[in-house]
């Protein structure tokens, strides 16, 4: 018997140092090399973040259950009995003591035993250990403290790695496996953050200050962090933290047909025709704490003026609203369809020369912010060739937002990163891919269109036209009186959710709705070619050959500026205009002129 509480021989040979803990995952890999196994057993159950625990720290809870748990708690004592279910005969075991050692609990050995082993068949794996301590602690239960410093022979403090390292573990510390790389995380209860060393080294010294004196008996607090201070490079750097556990955790994703929102008093449950408020108590999975939306959420049928901004910025057009609102539903939406995998693109209806800019695109997506984990790129100087491009995203990013993308902007360069995943290099850092279905997806907001209208460019985006209602002479302060997001009341807040959570609907209803365009054809013309080139393409008349040469020196004859145009690249734009005009078109050759005609309406395929 082992000072950390576990019982265990060894296969092999003795070992000089006993561990501090044993690994419920080591235990099972050498089970199923050396054993046979004649049927499924509760503890082979692969159970996502319940088979790692601190057997010091369960036991104590346990023991503190077995007399502190009350008359009348029978669905509690359920839910521990689930949370031991992960652990098989050693939480059969561990079950059994506690039941009978609690007063309160008539049942005698054999009718325990018979309710632990319904409890295994009903047992779906969505209870884990971490119950066991929420229900403890609610009773008072406090974790017992884990010294992971001693004094040497020469009554030097000293840190032992092992319990230094089953302390953060303890915490919640481990390694997550991302591609071939990994992700140092703390999970706690359901919730799980990215931690660096400095955050670990806050968590290590409130542990400490929160540990009552007589608990460091002969060696000071001060001599423990000096300790930990003199050892910094050993036990606060990569090649320690390396040593943590990796776990494989399961997190709650949206799925095809339900999307999940995190709020303080629960996570609402939106369908295309229901929404339910859930207690955590009851989730199955974990969440990255940037997911939970620092307000309590229900139901309300105030309207927000929020909703009245999006008519105004869709000229009050009930066709161009719900396509607005079913793309705010798309980018809300985290689950990733690898047939429906799209770049949000907001644009300036207008047509200007430059940037025109303050028609509500950015409010948008700091709307979108307020519910999901956004990462704002500046669009002017982003730039897909620099290294550490997307250094800021991290693997909780929901939403990369690029803001202002410039004209010419290369998107064909994000292709792969809208359907496929992303590559993430951090300096000083080993680099991370997330795959498609846990990258974040892509918005964009610009005043131009997008480079390219060959069909790979189209398909990868949904276009919003943005009106000019709202400009740098009509601003939404003017119109509401008050910023967005700014002082709002807890009704307002409540309103806006309640709009987000419609959009989601009408999305998971009726996906991505087309519109008609306003200017985006005549955008994209400009964009593609020059002003001059769309005038005069005007004059255009479908199913007539035109001798390409004598096109290119009317226009160079009408636009003296463009005297030193090229013909092939005059040429690109007649093909350019046919394909943006969705017309056929046709180049044949008679004699020595080579004529080209557009022909009709191009035929869908």
């Amino acid at each position: 018997m082992h000072e950390s509480g576990g019982s265990y021989s060894f296969f092999n040979y003795e070992p000089t140092e006993l561990p501090a803990q044993i690994n419920i995952e080591v235990v099972l890999e050498f089970i199923n090399k050396r054993c046979q196994i004649s049927k499924q057993s509760a503890v082979q159950k692969d159970v996502t973040g319940t088979l790692h625990y601190d057997n010091e720290r369960l036991e104590s809870a346990l023991d503190f259950l077995s007399t502190k748990l009350p008359d009348g708690s029978y669905d509690e004592w359920v839910t521990i009995g689930f949370g031991l279910a992960s652990l098989g005969k050693t939480g059969e075991d561990y079950f059994v003591k506690m039941s009978l050692d609690n007063p309160n609990f008539k049942d005698d050995e054999a009718e325990v035993r018979a309710k632990f082993t319904k409890l295994l068949e009903d047992y779906d794996g969505k209870t884990s250990i971490r119950s066991v301590f929420r229900i403890a602690e609610n009773y008072g239960w406090q974790k017992p403290v884990i010294k992971f410093w001693f004094l040497d022979d020469r009554d030097n403090v000293k840190i032992s790695r092992t319990r230094f390292k089953r302390f953060l573990e303890s915490e919640g510390l481990c390694k997550l496996k991302k591609d071939s790389s990994y992700l140092f995380v703390r999970a706690v209860n359901n919730v799980v953050y990215e931690i660096d060393h400095a955050e670990i080294k806050d968590l290590v010294q409130e542990y400490l200050n929160s540990i009552p004196a007589e608990e460091f008996e002969d060696i000071g607090r001060t001599a423990v962090i000096d300790a930990l201070m003199k050892g910094t490079s050993q036990f606060f750097a990569n090649p320690f933290f390396e040593f943590l556990i990796t776990r494989s955790i399961d997190f709650k994703r949206d799925t095809a047909k339900e999307s999940f929102l995190f709020f303080q008093n629960g996570y609402v449950i939106v369908t295309s025709d229901n929404v339910q408020l859930v207690d955590y108590k009851d989730m199955d999975g974990y969440i990255w704490k940037k997911q939970i939306i620092d307000r309590e959420y229900r139901p309300t049928k105030k309207r927000t003026d929020f909703e009245d901004f999006l008519h105004n910025v869709c000229q009050k057009k009930s066709e161009r609203i719900r396509a607005l609102k079913t793309a705010i539903g798309y980018l809300v939406h985290t689950y990733k369809n690898p047939n429906n995998a799209k770049a949000v693109v907001f644009i300036d209806e207008k047509l200007s020369e430059g940037s025109y800019g303050r028609s509500g695109k950015g409010l948008v997506i700091k709307a979108i912010s307020k519910i999901r984990t956004v990462v704002v790129a500046d669009g002017r100087n982003f730039d897909l060739g620099k290294s550490f491009a997307f250094q800021r995203v991290n693997a909780d990013t929901n939403i990369v937002a690029i803001e202002d993308m410039r004209a010419k902007f290369p998107f064909d360069r994000l292709f792969s990163i809208i359907t496929e995943g992303i590559t993430i290099e951090k300096k000083q850092r080993d680099e991370i891919f997330l795959p498609f279905s846990e990258s974040p997806k892509i918005v964009i907001s610009s005043n131009y269109s997008i480079k390219g209208v060959d069909d790979s460019t189209l398909d990868r985006q949904f276009i919003i036209e943005f009106s000019d209602h709202y400009n740098k002479r009509n601003r939404p302060i003017d119109e509401f009186g008050k910023l967005f997001f700014e002082g709002w009341t807890e009704d307002e807040w409540l309103a806006f959710y309640n709009l987000i959570i419609e959009s989601l609907q009408l999305y998971l209803r009726e996906g991505l709705l087309p519109y008609s365009y306003v200017n985006l054809e005549q955008k994209q013309l400009i964009d593609e070619t020059c002003q001059e080139f769309v005038e005069f393409g005007e004059s255009f008349i479908l199913n007539n050959p035109y001798d390409k040469k004598g096109l290119y020196e009317d226009f160079k004859k009408e636009y003296s500026d463009f005297e030193k145009l090229s013909q092939g690249k005059f040429t690109r734009w007649l093909k350019v205009w046919a394909r943006i005009k969705d017309v056929e078109v046709s180049e044949m050759k008679s004699g020595s002129v080579r004529q080209i005609e557009f022909k009709g309406m191009k035929v869908a395929a």
